[in-house]
Order: structure tokens, then C-alpha cells, then sequence
């Protein structure tokens, strides 16, 4: 999520009338038992499984995701591991083709392939869907998806479609959604909406600055559990810079973090929960 011209000074205050410096950006959704929580670069949700609305998980506070390997996550658990997925259940992803550009789904096989490579994780995708994102989003769906979490969603939306917190210079979100109390989450589900009105952007893989392929990857490790980090060498810095699309050393090692390595975890049952719209302050 990010401009695609040359990188301009990241210190460089946004703008009204577009122009803000390039930039990704990500949202991760964070489930709790009893509320739900949305933090983003650019957004704020609140989200509730019937309880009163919990305040953000302390994901930027004092750095609690930082790791000195250069990396960071979203959030960790009471353990001090990073909150992840069960690399012992498959991690489905389903695409919207409504919208999406020449090579979608191509580009999203590729994006995926790299980060199972890179994770160890069971990740794939597994076919088409007609559902489209939401700021609402809920993760079980059985009427579409049958008895299960619902997969990750991937589609191309129009900034604040539907409640999405996409706004008209990014090239997209990711919002991954981890279930469980505090200090035992677990990801079960999650979004990317990629901006289907930036035209500058193209199908494949040639440059990071340019390209979709390079929106996929920064957006799917983002929905893994990864969060931005300050070397611009790396995809999972907050600006895309120009080049190969390569994981540098320090997103290999947030990515074996949150990888197959750490052994299974135990994956709540699929159930109904009720969400509340984003409410779309900023954060």
C-alpha cells in the first residue's frame, strides 16, 4: 500500500488533495473473547463479541512487537512468542476477481508461493469467491464457506468501499484476525482489499515500486502477523523504494518467527461472532 513513484521523504507531512508521501499501509484485526479490537496506520475500529469494546491491543506501545533480528509483530502472546497462525491447519485464501487487474490471480499464487517458502506455512490458494471486502468483515461465514473460519479474502475495492479503511493513496490494506484472550491469540482469518483505482500500479513482479506482485507480498506478510519495520531495505518497510522484490535479512527472520517452526497451536472452534463497524478515526 503505497505510492508508486520514487520514494519522497518519509518525514514529508501528508497533504490534502492526495498528495501524501508513498506509503503501504496495514490494519491488523485483532480478536479478543470478549472484544474485538482494530488498529491501523490510518484507522481505528472497534469491533465486539457481546462484551463492552476493548481498547487497542498494545501493538506499537514501547515497541512490544519489535524483535532485535529487525522485524516486528502485530502483537505477542503471554509467552513472548508472536501471535500466528496454526502452522498445523491449512491457511486458505480465496480471491475476488470482481475489479481485480489483468494476472490477479496469478500474481497472488506467486505472492502466496513465496511466503510458504519463506514460513513453512500451509498457505494456498484455493480458488475464486464472490464475496466482496468489508470494514465489517466477519470471520465465520458457513452459508459461504461452510462449517470452517472463513479464508482470507483477497479482492480489489474503491477507498472507504463499504467501510474498508482504504483510503485513495494506498495501494491497499491487510487485516489479519486473531481469536482468543489476551495473551493466547490465535490468527483464524483475515482481508486484504487492494486499491483498484491505482492505475500506476501493474501485473507481475519487476520492481517493488511498480508492481502488484510487490503489493501481494508486503500485504499477505502483513495478514501473517508482520508489521512495518524501519530498514528500507526490507518489504515490510512502510515505504515500497525501488528494486528486486526480495525479503531482506530481517523479514526472513519475522517470517521464520511466525512460521511452521513454532509448532502447532490450538485453533478455536468456528463460531459466531458479532462485529461492529470500523468507526474510522485515525491512529
Amino acid at each position: 500500500m503505497q505510492d508508486p513513484d520514487p520514494d519522497p521523504d518519509p518525514g514529508a507531512p501528508e497533504r490534502p488533495g492526495g498528495a501524501c508521501p508513498a506509503r503501504w499501509r496495514r490494519l491488523p484485526l485483532l480478536f479478543g473473547l470478549l472484544a474485538l479490537a482494530v488498529l491501523a496506520a490510518g484507522a481505528l475500529a472497534v469491533l465486539g463479541l457481546g462484551g463492552p469494546a476493548a481498547g487497542p491491543p498494545p501493538v506499537g506501545a514501547a515497541h512490544v512487537g519489535a524483535s532485535s533480528d529487525g522485524y516486528r509483530v502485530w502483537e505477542r502472546r503471554a509467552d513472548g512468542q508472536p501471535v500466528r497462525w496454526d502452522p498445523c491447519s491449512p491457511i486458505d485464501v480465496v480471491l475476488s476477481p470482481d475489479g481485480a487487474p489483468a494476472g490477479a490471480r496469478h500474481d497472488l499464487e506467486e505472492a502466496v508461493d513465496r511466503l510458504r517458502a519463506a514460513t513453512g506455512l500451509d498457505l494456498h490458494v484455493i480458488g475464486t469467491t464472490d464475496e466482496r471486502p468489508s470494514g465489517a468483515r466477519l470471520p465465520y461465514q458457513p452459508e459461504r464457506y461452510g462449517e470452517r473460519w472463513a479464508p482470507v479474502l483477497v479482492a480489489w475495492g474503491h477507498p472507504h468501499e463499504d467501510g474498508v479503511p482504504l483510503r485513495d493513496i494506498d495501494r491497499g490494506v491487510g487485516i489479519p484476525v486473531a481469536l482468543g484472550g489476551a495473551g493466547d491469540r490465535v490468527y483464524i482469518s483475515g482481508q486484504i482489499v487492494l486499491n483498484a483505482e491505482r492505475e500506476d500500479l501493474v501485473p507481475g513482479f519487476a520492481d517493488r515500486a511498480t508492481s502488484w506482485g510487490a503489493t501481494l507480498v508486503h500485504e499477505l506478510a502483513h495478514v501473517l502477523g508482520l508489521d512495518h519495520v524501519d530498514d528500507p531495505a526490507a518489504l515490510l518497510h512502510r515505504y515500497p523504494g525501488e528494486g528486486p522484490i526480495r525479503f531482506a535479512s530481517g523479514d526472513l527472520a519475522g517470517l521464520r518467527a511466525i512460521g511452521a517452526s513454532g509448532g502447532c497451536l490450538g485453533v478455536p472452534a468456528p463460531r459466531p461472532v458479532v462485529v461492529e463497524p470500523a468507526v474510522g478515526a485515525r491512529a
